[in-house]
């Protein structure tokens, strides 16, 4: 008999879609992207998407304060429709509740639901709420809607990788709150960067108004080698990244010099930095700089789409070139 572990994460999920043999005549999209799709009236698709964050495996109470973790909950799971280009509008959330969790910590924590709900014109609809004899745990459902679709499928040898915003903040973030490392000013922006992420609900939206043939797209919450193998193996490409060009923030830099902190692995598969990544062809790029120009954002061309399948290799400073692993991101099993 297989193990879990073995499968792994996404073999998992490959294993046990496959023995669904019924799916809806209307759907667009079904398993295997950050969301399902299916059309509600002409030219408007629904898109959703769920998402469950554990204690102890997704944050610990010890390191977080239930307000931060109600805007964490909600802005992950708003990341997957951002990922398709979409505009959220309800979220359902369940709550596994063990005893020692205090009303006065619920209150605090729909603080933050309530938070991201003003912060992004979302209602909170509805959910659950059960019984959990040992963990808490939150499960965040988001419906939302979009005209213009992105997937992971779509992208061609030659188009160009781009990414928003910066990578590695994150991870880098998360080590210090383990080492306890709190003090300093680079220390608290990295935290809070780990703790309250951002969901590029703004960005996607630039994206689907604009004009640009995005080939294909993907937020980065297992890190970014992990999450461009999905963009490569759903659209049967390969892909090559630069060292050179991979976005960091001045603290990230700073943090890695002072504490003796290689970089690299953080910037490839740190994860949790839920930035959009995604591809289009090079005519496309000047109409791109421009529309983010012009909402002040930051996006970087970090690579590109080469035509060997499924396999991803970094160009290093020094001219070499490496083929980079899949397996370094984020995996639950």
């Amino acid at each position: 008999m297989r193990k879990i572990k073995e499968l792994g994460e996404f073999g998992l999920i490959h294993h046990l879609s496959s023995r669904l043999k019924f799916r809806a005549s209307d759907s667009i999209l079904g398993i295997g992207d950050d969301c399902a799709v299916y059309p509600v009236k002409p030219g408007m698709n629904e898109v959703i998407s769920t998402d469950a964050l554990v204690e102890n495996i997704h944050f610990k109470l010890s390191t977080t304060t239930p307000e931060a973790l109600g805007r964490k909950a909600l802005s992950v799971s708003l990341s997957d429709i951002a990922a398709m280009g979409g505009t959220p509008k309800r979220i359902l959330v369940t709550l596994g509740l063990p005893e020692r969790i205090s009303v006065s910590f619920l209150d605090k924590l729909y603080s933050g639901f309530n938070e991201i709900c003003n912060q992004y014109k979302v209602e909170l609809a509805g959910g659950d709420t059960v019984s959990s004899p040992k963990c808490f745990f939150i499960n965040v459902a988001v419906i939302g809607e979009a005209k213009r679709v992105f997937t992971r499928k779509g992208a061609k040898p030659g188009d160009l990788i781009f990414v928003t915003g910066t990578l590695g903040d994150s991870s880098l973030g998360l080590k210090l709150l383990d080492k306890k490392k709190k003090g300093g000013k680079d220390n608290k922006l990295l935290i809070e960067r780990h703790l309250n992420p951002t969901a590029r609900v703004q960005e996607a939206g630039i994206l689907a108004r604009s004009s640009i043939n995005i080939t294909s797209m993907i937020d980065i919450s297992d890190g970014l080698v992990q999450d461009l193998y999905h963009i490569c193996k759903a659209s049967k490409v390969g892909a090559r990244i630069f060292q050179d060009k991979l976005p960091h923030s001045p603290e990230f830099a700073r943090t890695c010099d002072k504490d003796s902190i290689p970089p690299l692995p953080l910037l490839l598969n740190g994860g949790e930095d839920y930035e959009l990544l995604f591809t289009l062809p090079a005519d496309g790029v000047k109409n791109l700089n421009r529309q983010f120009l012009k909402a002040k954002v930051l996006v970087t061309q970090v690579g590109e789409i080469t035509l060997k399948p499924r396999k991803v290799s970094l160009a290093m400073r020094d001219g070499t070139t490496e083929t980079l692993s899949e397996s370094e991101g984020f995996n639950h099993f």
